[in-house]
């Protein structure tokens, strides 16, 4: 019983790890880094590389494609709307409901090609929030049209 519940595991890594092998790699630019060691969490940074694996994932599956490998991406910036837990430890005056603020984010993305694609949104005012803001609202919206250039740049090599 025991051999074939290894079996059973081991046949599910192999299929499975192509897959993990696909995820596109995601860095921080070295000031991005010291923010979130310093300011932001580095909980956060593993938010911000989360969602733009699934943007990137999410905007290629729309196009009928599997995201190809060989793209590498860099958070050049990232700014929240809303305190992140580690600010609000930190600054026991921030408000996690009313604290809010202009976000944003810069990206930078390296085809396999070498061509490299660049976005950056942050909001110009507090009147550019559309509906309610959570901690990332506008980075998200940065990272989710950032996806779009890279496979749109992607498809026309």
């Amino acid at each position: 019983m025991r051999i074939r519940y290894l079996a059973a595991t081991a046949a599910l890594l192999a299929i499975a790890s192509p897959a993990f092998a696909q995820s596109t790699p995601v860095s921080f630019s070295p000031e991005f880094q010291q923010a979130l060691e310093e300011d932001l969490g580095a909980r956060e940074g593993e938010v911000l590389r989360a969602a733009v694996i699934d943007a990137i994932d999410a905007e290629f599956a729309r196009r009928g494609a599997s995201t190809p490998s060989g793209i590498t991406v860099t958070i050049v910036d990232a700014a929240p709307n809303r305190p992140t837990m580690q600010q609000l430890r930190d600054q026991p005056g921030l408000d996690s409901v009313r604290s809010i603020s202009i976000g944003g984010a810069e990206l930078r993305a390296t085809l396999p090609n070498g061509e490299v694609v660049t976005h950056r949104r942050y909001n110009h005012s507090l009147s550019d929030l559309s509906g309610a803001a959570s901690t990332w609202t506008e980075a998200h919206r940065a990272i989710r049209r950032f996806a779009v250039k890279v496979a749109d740049a992607y498809a026309s090599r």
